[in-house]
């Protein structure tokens, strides 16, 4: 019998053991495995490669603008004194405030809606409607016509503001009479806007009128009446001995263009809103913006920003009487 595959096949699998066995030995005896198997000395851990950062490759990020340095706030925005805003604002050929020239000046920058954005980010509308045109008058001559420019009213006012409630788009048959009665342009105008009875030619540009014959002054100022249904604060003092709120239309139309309040929040006619403090600290109508984050909170502590005693004129005396 043919002993000889045995013997090999049993020093194969005793080598194989022995090998195991020297293996097992060497991964748990550190130093005498590292000799054993021919390893260099063990030493610090070379340091991690930093992982590259990410870049920004979207088209947003390739075509970023750079900020915007802050601009300063618009002239008129820097006062509330009255006569400082009539010192800093150009006046007309006839001596009135000019809003339209402060407009073209960026005296003032109105925004177009509610947020008191950053100067530089003030929307002051699209670009102007510049359909300007002249109003024929039925005499011979065109002395009398009237200029009417679009592109000023379209700059801060909403067309549905004049056209519908105000104006037809067409066949407006308009007479002096009806604006110096309140109706068509007389609604704004002598309210808040020119008096057309001592700036004609605002309108009438061919006339020849004396120059700086009028002293400006800040139209739009309302003094509002009480509603019979006030009677007191839940303080229980009588609103008798509070003066009524005044609201002042220059300080709002430096800052915003009248289609912001009107019609969205105030229908523009006397008498068509009543404003009660609940309202107001709900959110609703000057509170839409008085809520201490557009404008100041209006409420107790503030009361004297809007109910402002009417200065006392003295009466002139005569001697003897």
């Amino acid at each position: 019998m043919d002993t000889a595959p045995v013997s090999r096949a049993r020093r194969i699998a005793l080598l194989v053991a022995a090998l195991a066995v020297v293996l097992i030995t060497a991964a748990g005896c550190g130093e005498a495995a590292r000799v054993f198997l021919d390893l260099p000395p063990a030493g610090p851990k070379p340091p991690r490669s930093p992982e590259p950062k990410a870049v920004a490759t979207t088209t947003a990020a390739a075509s970023a603008v750079p900020a915007q340095p802050e601009l300063p706030p618009p002239l008129l925005e820097t006062s509330l004194n009255p006569d400082s805003i009539l010192r800093w604002l150009p006046r007309d050929h006839a001596g009135n405030a000019d809003w339209v020239a402060a407009l073209k000046q960026g005296l003032y920058r109105p925004r177009a809606s509610i947020e008191m954005l950053p100067a530089h980010e003030v929307d002051i509308g699209a670009a102007p409607f510049a359909f300007d045109f002249w109003f024929p008058n039925d005499a011979p001559d065109s002395l009398m016509d009237a200029f009417f420019p679009h592109s000023v009213h379209t700059a801060i006012i909403d067309c549905r503001q004049c056209h519908g409630p105000v104006m037809r788009y067409k066949d407006n048959k308009i007479q002096m009479s009806d604006i110096l009665d309140g109706q068509f342009c007389g609604k704004c105008h002598g309210k808040v806007a020119f008096n057309p009875i001592n700036a004609c030619e605002r309108c009438h540009s061919k006339l020849e009128m004396p120059e700086m014959r009028s002293e400006p002054e800040l139209l739009g100022t309302i003094t509002m009446t009480r509603h019979a249904s006030d009677s007191s604060y839940a303080t229980g003092v009588g609103l008798d001995s509070l003066p009524p709120a005044r609201f002042p239309h220059w300080v709002h139309r430096i800052r915003y263009q009248c289609k912001v309040c009107h019609n969205r929040i105030f229908e523009p006619t006397a008498g068509a809103n009543v404003i009660r403090m609940a309202d107001i600290n709900k959110g609703r109508a000057c509170g839409t913006c008085h809520n201490g984050r557009v404008a100041f909170r209006a409420g107790f502590g503030e009361c004297q920003r809007c109910h402002v005693r009417e200065p006392v004129v003295a009466e002139e005396v005569h001697e003897g009487e």
